[in-house]
């Protein structure tokens, strides 16, 4: 017997990291969820902008940055580019 597995023969239970996991988030620190975006790509691609903008002015590098991201994202849907 090369491994003793006490659950062989039922299924492991795996991690889920989904909604309910996000509600148990460190008390005080904000939620960094986007809501969804609406539009075309190039409709996207200005908003993503916007917000990278608005997150620079209140002084969230990060934040800018993902949303630099996510609009870099939705420019090379809209000039049909797939490579990263």
């Amino acid at each position: 017997m090369p491994f003793d597995n006490p659950a062989s023969g039922r299924a492991r239970r795996q991690p889920w990291f989904g909604k309910a996991a996000q509600g148990q988030a460190v008390q005080g620190a904000p939620a960094r969820a986007h809501p969804k975006v609406n539009g075309s790509a190039q409709q996207k691609h200005a908003q993503w902008l916007a917000r990278a903008a608005d997150a620079e002015r209140s002084g969230d590098a990060i934040e800018a940055e993902t949303c630099r991201q996510h609009a870099e994202h939705w420019f090379r849907v809209t000039h049909g580019r797939n490579d990263p």
